[in-house]
């Protein structure tokens, strides 16, 4: 581990799970590692000190910082992909920094600086700034909220959205802690940011749901029209390091979902649990009547968006007579595979068809 942390940057060590645990937490066996490492590290000493100092006056009794405000002051930084020796140009890090050091002194409050919530990104590059909005949905019904944009927003219960009015000129961002589902109105010069504590998401126009509650081991995103990219916060930093953001993340089209672990630190794409028809088909479009099989996938991959896959050879002597008109996609697919003898698994947001052939 210590080569992992010798050149650690600040934004690195203050979103590191180690060096947290040991700051905030102080779990015993971390702080046995990090007292040790300091030791054995004396140069990097004063870097680990100037992290911990932050962390530490952000989570006093009477100056309690979240997570999120926290990740939003490194997203800063990371976004923005300057050099650990550039940064210290930016704004609203030298307001991170004097958190650090004034409150230190004892001479600045912490609700002076904190009465309003930090946004990566928008905040510093908007001088145009009137104020930034806060929704809190404390209720037990979904809320409608609508931007500047018209683009129109169902915040869940429990959830918080944040974002500037008026937005930035080159994007459109909010900073999410909850579930919300977007319906976001088009505008190819203004990409459409989602941000959450681990993964951001992307878009142009299109309407989706995005689930994370800090804390939480699991992220999710859902599409229903369009299409959304979405990445880690790991792989957006590199993607913004090189300025190229096809890079990272997975691209989503309508029935299809991205999950995120945060043990494993990785998005897994599938299809969602409940897929609906994205093109509008006649009842008759799912009754069939001794129907060649590679006909029923065609029907479905139009009616769901869903790509099939599948051994034409094998299946070419394989028809279906059934109505399928009531059913769910899965509840076909399983139908399909009982009168026909086959199987299938969905794989990257594919369902694939394994046979071994009709007589």
């Amino acid at each position: 581990m210590q080569k992992e942390y010798k050149n650690a940057s600040f934004e690195e060590l203050i979103k590191d799970e180690s060096f947290r645990g040991w700051v905030i937490d102080n779990d015993p066996i971390k702080t046995a590692f990090w007292e040790k490492w300091m030791l054995e590290n004396p140069d990097s000493k004063a870097n680990i000190l100037f992290a911990k100092s932050f962390l530490q006056n952000l989570q006093e009794k009477e100056i309690q910082a979240s997570d999120d405000e926290i990740e939003n002051f490194v997203y800063i930084v990371l976004s923005e992909g300057k050099s650990k020796f550039i940064f210290w140009k930016n704004k609203v890090f030298r307001m991170a920094a004097s958190v650090v050091l004034l409150l230190g002194l004892g001479i600045f409050s912490y609700s002076l600086i904190f009465n309003k919530p930090i946004l990566p990104n928008t905040i510093t590059a908007n001088k145009d700034l009137e104020k930034v909005v806060e929704n809190t949905n404390k209720t037990n019904q979904i809320i409608t909220l609508y931007l500047e944009d018209g683009s129109k927003i169902q915040l869940y219960p429990k959830s918080r959205i944040r974002y500037p009015n008026p937005f930035d000129s080159k994007k459109r961002e909010v900073f999410l802690n909850g579930k919300a589902f977007f319906e976001v109105v088009k505008n190819s010069e203004k990409p459409f940011w989602v941000h959450t504590q681990k993964i951001s998401t992307q878009v142009l126009g299109t309407s989706f749901m995005v689930s994370y509650f800090d804390g939480e081991q699991k992220a999710k995103v859902q599409v229903k029209t369009g299409k959304v990219s979405v990445y880690t916060q790991k792989d957006l930093t590199e993607s913004v390091k090189q300025d190229n953001l096809l890079l990272a993340g997975v691209v989503l089209t309508p029935n299809q979902q991205a999950l995120f672990d945060t043990e494993e630190n990785r998005l897994v794409k599938t299809i969602v649990e409940m897929p609906i028809q994205i093109v509008e088909t006649q009842k008759s479009n799912f009754q069939f009547d001794d129907t060649p099989l590679t006909e029923v996938f065609a029907s479905l991959e139009k009616a769901y968006g869903i790509s099939f896959n599948y051994d034409e050879k094998k299946i070419q002597n394989c028809y279906l007579t059934a109505n399928l008109e009531m059913e769910s996609l899965y509840e076909k697919l399983n139908l399909i595979c009982r009168i026909t003898h086959s199987t299938y698994e969905i794989v990257d947001a594919q369902v694939i068809i394994y046979s071994k052939g009709c007589n």
